[in-house]
């Protein structure tokens, strides 16, 4: 767990330019909470739904293979990461504003899908 936070912090790092916060810093002011603490129906689909917002918000730069430590392009990589993936959208930390990751920040209505999936399992659906 220790190896994975550490991997984070380097990859903000080298997103923002600077220094990384962790998740539990507190949220921005502009980043609405969102209660993904239980599974709400329908699940949303990893291949349907968070496939197409960590292509455009993640993997476009920061996590796109061979650029940062470790691409998020398989359901693999993305479930092994789940719990700092979950951390970080939360709290509004991934993508940085700065990054030029995508088109900018995640929608809350995106952060909501990503966080329910992860709340309901992070099923391979």
């Amino acid at each position: 767990m220790m190896n994975r936070v550490l991997a984070m912090a380097v990859v903000l790092a080298a997103c923002k330019g600077g220094a990384a916060d962790p998740p539990d810093s507190g949220q921005p002011a502009n980043c609405a909470f969102i209660d993904a603490s239980a599974c709400q129906a329908p699940t949303p689909s990893y291949a349907t739904d968070i496939v197409p917002i960590l292509d455009r918000r993640c993997n476009s730069t920061c996590h796109a293979p061979g650029v940062g430590p470790w691409p998020l392009t398989n359901y693999s990589d993305v479930f092994d990461w789940a719990d700092i993936i979950g951390s970080y959208i939360e709290t509004c930390g991934m993508p940085p504003d700065d990054a030029g990751a995508g088109d900018g920040n995640m929608t809350d209505d995106e952060r909501r899908t990503v966080l329910n999936w992860l709340a309901c399992g992070a099923p391979d659906n």
